[in-house]
């Protein structure tokens, strides 16, 4: 895992990483983001490692931008009456509490994709 304050840097660098479009590619100015552009859902939980189980790098407040690259398949889990059992891998980019986390695991129904696994989104 990685992980950049950007509050030291200004609003500026936060700017810089803002993803171009909606879907396809994602890539951001200073830090390589690749992947399928997408969003997280607020209260969403950022791990580093595809299980419920492991370290929790963050949980986010609000919706927030990410890069998905790959999906794996663990356990079922049933949260928010969703019931799935891909997690996604990427980036993830938390401009609220200047954070981003790349070489992180969101479950899936928590990430924007439509339904799990994503099209397009190969597996891991």
């Amino acid at each position: 895992m990685r992980s950049a304050q950007l509050a030291a840097a200004g609003p500026a660098l936060g700017a810089a990483l803002s993803l171009r479009g909606a879907t396809g590619t994602a890539q951001a100015t200073g830090t390589r983001v690749t992947g399928t552009a997408t969003t997280v859902q607020a209260h969403s939980n950022i791990r580093d490692a595809p299980t419920t189980n492991s370290r929790l790098m963050g949980t986010t407040t609000r919706e927030i931008e990410a890069g998905v690259e790959c999906y794996q398949r663990g356990r079922r889990v049933t949260a928010g009456g969703y019931t799935t059992d891909v997690r996604y891998f990427g980036t993830v980019l938390d401009y609220n509490i200047g954070h981003i986390c790349s070489s992180a695991w969101v479950r899936g129904g928590n990430v924007n994709v439509g339904r799990d696994p994503g099209a397009g989104i190969p597996l891991c």
